[in-house]
């Protein structure tokens, strides 16, 4: 299975997103580090894992919590971007994950997810392969996903998939990996939303009452090392 391409692959698209979004902190849900997280302008960047630190992991300047995904550390509308790279295909209480998560977003903050799409080549591997990939776990639909987030409320910024390629594992497999290229190159403009693997993109909106606005104090953000400053009136706009 191509995993270090698909890796590359999402750390490429995440680069070229994350410059867009400025902003005070930044959460990632995840039990790796993602290099693309140096793109990102945000100063404040935090990693919350369900498992231990790996030295190995202590490559950005990055801080990090150990903490369960449903019960966040972090005060209500206090988290500018979060991006969530697999966490909920780990997790069969995704729904509540993205509740939780939805709670610590600010107003007008975004959430990025990436993660397996069922509805394609990986996905159906997944469902007849004898021996799962490591990514194995609870797949959520595209639909599903953009479900939940409307029901909390959120709008639907952006949705795509990627990683048109077969899940080849052997060394034949892999010459023809290379030698099929070409499907990245139309299956976008064919079959939109049967790549392997999906990025969504949500932003958290907040109502106004009488076309006044709303005014909002974040509550400062909790930290391994401390408590950061409060954050007064902080925006992060969405770039196509």
């Amino acid at each position: 299975m191509n995993y270090d391409n698909a890796l590359k692959l999402e750390n490429k698209r995440l680069s070229r997103l994350l410059i867009n979004y400025p902003g005070r902190h930044l959460l990632l849900l995840s039990n790796h580090v993602l290099s693309s997280l140096a793109s990102s302008p945000i100063p404040h960047k935090i990693r919350i894992s369900e498992t231990p630190v790996s030295t190995s992991d202590n490559t950005l300047d990055c801080a990090f919590l150990q903490s369960n995904y449903a019960d966040l550390p972090f005060a209500s509308d206090s988290i500018n971007l979060i991006i969530l790279p697999h966490t909920l295909e780990h997790d069969k209480n995704a729904k509540h994950i993205l509740s939780e998560v939805w709670r610590v977003l600010t107003p007008n903050g975004h959430l990025i997810l990436l993660g397996i799409n069922p509805t394609s080549l990986w996905g159906l591997y997944k469902l007849f392969s004898y021996k799962p990939p490591p990514w194995n776990g609870y797949f959520y639909t595209i639909p599903t996903i953009c479900q939940w987030v409307q029901h909390l409320g959120g709008q639907i910024c952006h949705i795509e998939s990627f990683f048109f390629r077969p899940p080849l594992t052997n060394r034949s497999g892999t010459w023809l990996f290379d030698k099929l290229f070409w499907l990245e190159q139309i299956s976008p403009w064919l079959f939109p939303y049967l790549g392997g693997l999906y990025l969504i993109i949500a932003q958290k909106h907040i109502r106004q009452l009488n076309h006044l606005g709303l005014a909002w104090q974040f509550p400062p953000v909790l930290t391994n090392k401390a408590l950061a400053s409060n954050v007064r009136g902080a925006h992060c706009a969405y770039t196509a």
